[in-house]
């Protein structure tokens, strides 16, 4: 099933995630008063996982509800790694071939997604790729996740009552990344700075997308329940200026955590919480709601902006290191020195010239991505003998 809204969203957290990267390099001197704004705009990749959780899980809940065999395990797992992993290696291997970062001896990490796990590596490479090792793990967990749960589903059971086991299991899912978060403090204090790259502690991010998806699921198979959920998402305006409210507050009452001492107590939770409401706010009228009315509607369906949202994965890999390269820079972590393409001392640079070259440079390699590796390898999705149906392109995008 398509849900128009999507690609937008796609659009909008890699553009958001490009922003705060263009921040984060200029400062605070040079990006003004935008500056708080833009260093909480790494919830971009919140949104990813929160979308991530709906895309990836609906599948596997539709299938119990409609009683048929769900996809095959390792189908999944084919599909997710021809979506994933051969356009990351390709802007791995070209910008360490070009000299952007040293990989040293642990360059095997980076490949297998592995470099979250140590505080050496956990920022070399592909900085931002960081996420890509998060959603990898949840790939990895996702089916076995939804194999446990369908055990659990006795014959003859409502379409109700089947959403209703799965809500329930998105709500321990929800208490688990809470648990996590708790237990990293309070028996290794020492990993806080990279446990937040970590699957049990974004738990609840992914849980409550695939929370929506269920009652989507469920909304499908109940017209009385459809019905109401239709209504309430009918327009797209409150929720949207509701997300952009909750978004407001964040930024400028809560704010970004500094990394030398990592997330901490409520602080943690509470971004937690806080993006997973401003997403789900976002997406519940992409989700629900007559989407062939309101201009809103109507907007998110414009060509350029579906893609964006198709081309997002490839704005989120390949913006930073030109944006990164396109200044100077004093080197170290791993990071060559380079003289930039402007003459500004580091920590100097405009804000607007790094988001005019992180957005640029970001969508021209983003093309270059999709169209000569990322969408002809959507073919050999259904498996390396069968040929891709003409014009099914699929549900994709940053994460899908």
């Amino acid at each position: 099933m398509h849900f128009g809204g999507f690609e937008v969203l796609r659009a909008v957290a890699a553009l958001m995630v490009v922003i705060h990267h263009a921040g984060s390099y200029a400062g605070p001197a040079r990006t003004g008063s935008l500056y708080d704004l833009t260093a909480v705009m790494d919830s971009g990749v919140a949104v990813f996982f929160v979308l991530s959780g709906f895309l990836i899980y609906r599948p596997f809940v539709a299938a119990q509800v409609e009683g048929r065999p769900a996809q095959r395990t390792a189908s999944f797992w084919w599909r997710r790694i021809l979506r994933i992993v051969p356009a990351y290696w390709v802007a791995l291997s070209f910008f360490w071939a070009l000299g952007a970062f040293e990989l040293g001896s642990d360059w095997w990490r980076y490949y297998l997604f592995l470099q979250i796990y140590s505080p050496t590596t956990v920022l070399g490479g592909v900085v931002q790729a960081w996420s890509l090792c998060t959603e990898m793990t949840f790939y990895l967990v996702i089916p076995l996740w939804a194999m446990a749960l369908a055990a659990l589903v006795k014959r003859g059971r409502t379409p109700g009552q089947t959403a209703a086991l799965h809500l329930a299991g998105c709500a321990l899912l929800w208490l688990g990344g809470t648990a996590s978060r708790v237990a990293i403090e309070a028996w290794a204090p020492s990993k806080r700075g990279i446990a937040f790259d970590w699957l049990p502690t974004n738990l609840d991010l992914f849980a409550t997308g695939m929370a929506l998806a269920v009652l989507s699921v469920w909304a499908a198979h109940d017209d009385r329940l459809k019905a109401r959920l239709d209504r309430l998402g009918a327009r797209v305006e409150p929720w949207w200026l509701a997300a952009f409210a909750l978004f407001l507050w964040y930024a400028y009452q809560v704010g970004p955590a500094d990394f030398v001492t990592g997330y901490s107590g409520w602080f943690w939770h509470r971004r937690q919480i806080s993006l997973a409401v401003f997403t789900l706010l976002l997406m519940f009228p992409a989700v629900f709601g007559p989407q062939d009315r309101t201009w809103v509607r109507t907007a998110w369906s414009w060509k350029p902006l579906v893609w964006l949202g198709t081309v997002s994965y490839g704005i989120y890999l390949w913006h930073f290191d030109w944006l990164k390269r396109s200044i100077a820079s004093l080197g170290g972590l791993g990071q060559p020195a380079w003289p930039g393409w402007v003459h500004t001392p580091p920590g100097d640079s405009s804000f607007w010239y790094l988001v005019v070259v992180g957005v640029g440079a970001g969508v021209l390699f983003a093309a270059v991505s999709w169209y000569l590796l990322e969408e002809p390898l959507q073919r050999f999705k259904d498996g390396l003998r069968l040929r891709r149906r003409p014009g099914a392109l699929g549900t994709v995008g940053a994460r899908q």
